[in-house]
């Protein structure tokens, strides 16, 4: 008698114990979704690559009969959910018009990520060109822009309520390098560019080469373009390349570059991003 209460007392505490620490399942969680986003998949025929595409609706958009305007965002993989997050808030307090998002990923490794990234988004080829002592390969814009304007924007006027003619692009670093490439060789494919900390150093500045062809002469054409005041290797080449732009158009009423107090390139994005939106819508 006495050992099966022993044999009790073991068995009650033991339940016990395991009430209070309960046995994590090996099972995998299911991965947490941004809310109206649907993610899609597409090969490019210019670069054979294949993207993944997230898009993002307003709420309202499944019972809505509107077109609305699109926000091409770059380097999906890591921002796409901050930019998420700002638009809505800016929606929600009727600052920005409703729009759709649509970014652009790879959904591939970290490292994979920057090789992809640095060969999409820089114009020229550098042989050797190496970040971190990391080699990356380089001079894929223009099939980038190909896919991006033969390609995807078919893929996305075909399969959601879009106006044509109002479409903007964010990019950071590489991303506002292309965006800089964009807007001086393929101006009209956006009428929105917003462009921080961009990487005009690429290849000696060679991207200045490219402003001499620009003519925004009554234009209604927008560019923010930021960078921040603890990246001077950045800001530098910024300001001279806005005084070389303001060169070209009647007014720079349509173009705002700013250098935001205390930012560095990675903080940069909440401040830039939303003072962006705000200046371009």
């Amino acid at each position: 008698m006495k050992r099966f209460s022993i044999i009790i007392i073991l068995l009650f505490i033991s339940c016990n114990a395991y009430a209070q620490h309960p046995v994590v399942s090996e099972n995998k969680y299911p991965k947490v979704e941004i809310d109206n986003t649907e993610v899609r998949e597409l090969l490019s025929n210019y670069n054979r690559q294949k993207y993944k595409i997230y898009v993002k609706y307003p709420r309202n958009y499944q019972n809505s009969k509107k077109k609305y305007p699109v926000l091409y965002i770059l380097d999906a993989e890591t921002n796409f959910g901050g930019v998420s997050y700002i638009v809505q808030r800016l929606i929600k307090d009727k600052i920005i018009p409703e729009i759709l998002l649509v970014g652009i990923a790879y959904n591939v490794d970290y490292d994979t990520f920057y090789e992809l990234r640095s060969r999409d988004l820089t114009p020229t080829l550098v042989e050797g060109f190496k970040w971190l002592g990391v080699p990356y390969a380089s001079g894929g814009a223009e099939n980038f822009t190909k896919f991006i304007k033969i390609e995807l924007f078919s893929f996305v006027d075909e399969n959601y309520k879009t106006q044509k003619d109002q479409r903007a692009i964010y990019g950071h670093s590489f991303g506002g390098l292309f965006g800089t490439y964009i807007f001086l060789n393929h101006t009209h494919m956006f009428n929105k560019y917003l462009l921080l900390s961009p990487s005009l150093w690429w290849d000696n500045r060679i991207i200045f080469k490219d402003i001499k062809n620009l003519d925004l002469k009554g234009e209604n054409i927008k560019l923010y373009m930021a960078s921040g005041e603890l990246e001077p290797s950045i800001s530098g080449p910024q300001n001279q390349f806005i005084d070389l732009l303001n060169n070209k158009v009647s007014e720079n009423s349509n173009i705002n570059s700013e250098i935001l107090d205390n930012e560095t390139h990675r903080t940069i994005f909440g401040n830039g991003f939303t003072k962006g939106l705000r200046f371009l819508y």
